[in-house]
């Protein structure tokens, strides 16, 4: 899990470079096309990481009769 964090921050660190460089305005049209695609890019990775990483979550809830610690998924626990 360890590197799926590190890619994640690693893309998302890029992706903060990329924004500032064309906030900066002083890039050609061509490298303006050439950075917003790898920003898209980066932004579907990012995104993609972080759907899974939802996915894993799971909540640990004591279970009230036995006292046990029971595991759940995230989407159980407002049901």
């Amino acid at each position: 899990m360890d590197n799926t964090k590190d890619l994640f921050e690693k893309n998302l660190k890029e992706l903060e470079g990329v924004v500032k460089t064309l906030e900066g305005g002083e890039v050609t049209l061509d490298q303006m096309l050439k950075l917003f695609e790898r920003g898209i890019s980066l932004t579907k990775q990012c995104t993609n990481a972080l759907d899974s990483a939802e996915q894993k979550i799971n909540i640990l809830m004591k279970n009230r009769e036995t006292g046990e610690i029971v595991e759940r998924p995230f989407g159980g626990a407002g049901e």
